[in-house]
Order: C-alpha cells, then sequence, then structure tokens
C-alpha cells in the first residue's frame, strides 16, 4: 500500500491544480445566464468531440465496463458498449431536431415543456434531476473507492475535496470552463489508456499468455454462450442509452454547437473512439478476476493495476483518474445546475440576469454537499447507475416519439411513462434485470402508440 501522506498530498494538488485551470481560463468570459450555462453556438467539431469523449466517457470508464466485465464477461462488455455506440448515433438523430424544434433550449425539459405542457414537463424535470443526481454520486463513490484501495483514504475526504474543488471551478466558469477542461483531461485519458494497457501487457508477459491463463482460470467469462453473460449485456447496453439521453450536461453540448454538421461529425468521431475504449477496459476487468486480483467488481481494474505496476506507475494511474473523474462531475453539476436554473428563470420573470448567475452558483455548492455524503457509503458504482437508468427506460420511447408524431398528447405521453416505470419496478427488485428494463420500454411503447392512434382517429373523424 502507498503512503497516505503521498496519496494526501497527490489528491489536493490534482484538485487544486485543475480548478486554478478552470478559474484562470473562465475570467471574462460571459456576461449572462446564458453564456454561463450554454456557450451557445461556439464550439467547433474539435471542442465538441474532446468534450463529448471525456463527458461520456467519465471515470465511468474505469469502473463499470470493468466491473461489468468481471461479471458477465466478454459478451457482457459488448452488449454494453454497443450500447454506448448507439446513444451516440440517437444524438445524431435527435439533436438536429430538437435544435430545430427550440433553438433558444438549454435543456431537454424546455423540449418537454414546449412539446407537452407542464406534467410532462415537471415528470422529466424530476426524473432528470434525479438521474444526474445518482450519476455523480456514482463518479464521486467510484473515485473514493479507489483512494480507499490504493492508500486507505476515508471515502468521504476524497469525495468532498474533489466535489468542494470542482464545484468551485464550475460555479465560477460554467460550461465554457467545464468544456475547456474537458480537452485537457481527454487527452489525460488516452495517455491513462495507453499506459495502463501496455503496462498490463508488459507485466503479465504477453497478450497470449493474459489470455490463456485467464481462460483458464474462468472460461465461463470468455464464453460467447454464455446465456448469463449476454442477458447482462443487453440490460447495460438498454440502461445506458436510454439513461444518458436524460443527462442535461449532453444537451448543454448539443445547444453549444456552432452548427448540426459539427455536432454529427463530433458524435461520429466520439462512435469510433469510444466503443474501442470501452471494450478495452472491459476486458482489463475480465483480465483482473480471472487472474485473481479482484476481490471487488467495482475496481476490478485498479487492482489489477494496483497488483503489477510498480508504486510510480500506480500514482501516475491515479492521478489520471482523479482528473477524469473531475470532467465528469463538472459536467453533471453543469447539467444540474442548467436545469434548476432554466426553470427558476421561467418561474421568477422579474429576477435579473445577475441574480439567476448567482442563485446557479450557490445551486452548484448546495448539490455537491449531499452528493459527497452518499458517495462516502461506498455503494457499488454499476448498481447506483442502474437504479437511475431503470426509470429512464419507461419515459424514452412516450418523450421522444413526440418529435416524429405530432398526435402525441400530454396525457398519452405521461401515462405511458408511469406505466412504463411502474411495470419494471418489480423486476427490478426481483433481481430480473433485463426484463426490467425491456418492459417499461415495451408497455410505454405500446401505450404511446395505442393513445396517438386513437387521437389521430378522433381527429380524422371529426373533421
Amino acid at each position: 500500500m502507498i503512503s497516505s501522506a503521498n496519496v494526501y498530498l497527490l489528491l489536493i494538488f490534482t484538485v487544486i491544480s485543475f480548478t486554478a485551470l478552470g478559474v484562470f481560463y473562465s475570467r471574462g468570459k460571459f456576461e449572462t445566464l446564458d453564456d454561463f450555462l450554454t456557450a451557445r453556438g461556439t464550439a467547433g467539431t474539435k471542442i465538441l468531440s474532446t468534450t463529448f469523449l471525456a463527458s461520456f466517457l467519465g471515470v465511468f470508464i474505469l469502473f463499470t465496463p470493468p466491473e461489468a466485465g468481471s461479471i458477465g464477461g466478454i459478451t457482457t462488455v459488448i452488449g454494453y458498449a454497443l450500447g454506448l455506440g448507439s446513444l451516440y448515433f440517437a444524438f445524431i438523430i435527435l439533436s438536429p431536431k430538437i435544435r430545430s424544434y427550440l433553438p433558444q433550449g438549454s435543456t431537454l425539459n424546455d423540449f418537454a415543456r414546449k412539446r407537452y405542457g407542464k406534467k410532462m414537463y415537471v415528470l422529466i424535470l424530476l426524473l432528470s434531476i434525479f438521474y444526474m443526481f445518482v450519476h455523480l454520486v456514482a463518479e464521486l463513490t467510484a473515485i473514493a473507492l479507489v483512494a480507499y484501495e490504493l492508500a486507505g483514504i476515508p471515502l468521504l475526504f476524497t469525495a468532498l475535496i474533489i466535489g468542494i474543488g470542482t464545484m468551485i471551478y464550475t460555479a465560477y466558469g460554467g460550461l465554457r470552463a467545464s468544456m475547456f477542461t474537458d480537452m485537457i483531461q481527454m487527452v489525460f485519458v488516452l495517455v491513462l489508456l495507453l499506459i495502463t494497457g501496455i503496462g498490463v501487457v508488459y507485466y503479465l508477459g504477453g497478450i497470449n499468455s493474459i489470455v490463456a491463463l485467464s481462460r483458464a482460470n474462468t472460461p465461463e467469462l470468455w464464453n460467447f454462450g454464455n446465456i448469463g453473460g449476454i442477458e447482462f449485456g443487453l440490460t447495460l447496453g438498454i440502461a445506458v442509452f436510454v439513461a444518458n439521453l436524460f443527462h442535461q450536461g449532453y444537451w448543454q453540448r448539443i445547444y453549444s454547437g456552432k452548427n448540426d454538421q459539427s455536432i454529427k461529425k463530433s458524435l461520429i468521431l466520439c462512435i469510433v473512439i469510444a466503443v474501442p475504449i470501452m471494450i478495452l477496459t472491459g476486458l482489463l476487468g475480465i483480465i483482473s478476476t480471472g487472474l485473481g486480483y479482484s476481490d471487488n467488481p467495482s475496481v476490478a481494474l485498479f487492482s489489477l493495476v494496483y497488483g503489477i505496476f510498480p508504486r510510480g506507475l500506480i500514482i501516475l494511474v491515479f492521478m489520471l483518474a482523479l482528473v477524469l473523474v473531475m470532467s465528469t462531475v463538472d459536467t453533471l453539476l453543469n447539467g444540474m445546475v442548467a436545469t434548476f436554473s432554466t426553470n427558476t428563470s421561467g418561474l421568477l420573470k422579474d429576477f435579473e440576469s445577475k441574480t439567476l448567475l448567482r442563485f446557479a452558483r450557490v445551486l452548484t455548492l448546495i448539490i455537491i454537499i449531499p452528493a459527497t455524503l452518499i458517495a462516502a457509503q461506498g455503494y457499488s458504482v454499476l448498481y447506483l447507475f442502474l437504479v437511475a437508468d431503470l426509470l429512464c427506460a419507461g419515459v424514452v420511447f412516450p418523450l421522444f416519439y413526440g418529435l416524429f408524431n405530432k398526435h402525441v398528447t400530454e396525457t398519452t405521453a405521461v401515462a405511458a411513462s408511469l406505466l412504463g416505470i411502474a411495470s419494471g419496478v418489480p423486476f427490478f427488485l426481483a433481481d430480473q434485470l433485463l426484463i426490467s428494463f425491456t418492459l417499461p420500454i415495451f408497455i410505454s411503447g405500446v401505450v404511446t402508440l395505442a393513445g396517438s392512434w386513437y387521437v389521430k382517429k378522433t381527429t380524422f373523424n371529426s373533421n
């Protein structure tokens, strides 16, 4: 175990450095609440690609794919990666339609309010806030577990110092600070993955021997016919697809794009880069379990690193992981603050922009406190994500189908969403994960299609 004093110093140094960088870059960059929340129409393909990658992948790429691999094996990893690729493709299809339908929007809630009305708007508002908060807790939990495994650092300390540091530059610089640090952090991500991949191959004696030994110890994890792994892969693929469509931080970045072409190019590049990265980290989780390094699937990759790397490389990997988690946390904080602030601005029309901006900054502080306290409990990172993902599965079809069918009413969309969510909860509690994610989509889809057909028929007959 590495000296706890060194890890404390590394934590503090890394957080202070990136906090200072984000604050410095943001000086004088914005004057209005809209600048703070969306940086509207300012981002080209290059910065969009890096910020999408850093925000989409986040520190979860170091935890949930390896955890999924260590539990379900190769088929689970592939299903999870395909779900992420499908998510990027969905944004390619949906983003120009959303931007065209609501050019001055900033979050998905704005679309829900204009397309459907108050009830659907409130449902999406609550759902997106819940999802992003759980996601925030999961990210802080993940890095806190790593610090604990590395040097026995209390979970609360790690979660708190990262939360406070990220909160400072996010509250000061808004989305611009987040996107700028994403560019730097994405470089660090690629370096981390390169070091980890090459290091594992080098210290364990080559790819062939690694795979052969891991396959001999845990053949079920390498079996493409593993039914349990296939089901788990389908579950995670669906979960990552439906849930991240409600991540307001991503929709902020959609609105920050200069034009639809820049957004499309950046998302295509993300598919090319992100899917292989996800498969790679998932395979490292399988190897960690297969070679007996991982007792806790939530930190499977880092257990492998700690087991075979020399001290200097372990410290470097840990520092890069810190940088990565900050890129995700600032995205989530911005998304939640944007959600609160835009809705407040609609309710408090007499308030000046500067007052709302101060309100947005205070909210950033308020959000981070309960998130760090929950993160200190050390729950399973993957399970935390699945809890939030479940609710999104019942709402995704009714919400977005309204872009393509004008006959979907608010009553239909709300009823379909609530029935969809309700149908999945019992199966989730019974640990039947695949059914718990597919049934809500099916139920909500059937209700939405039936309701829109009825409205269309009634309208036609009345004319």
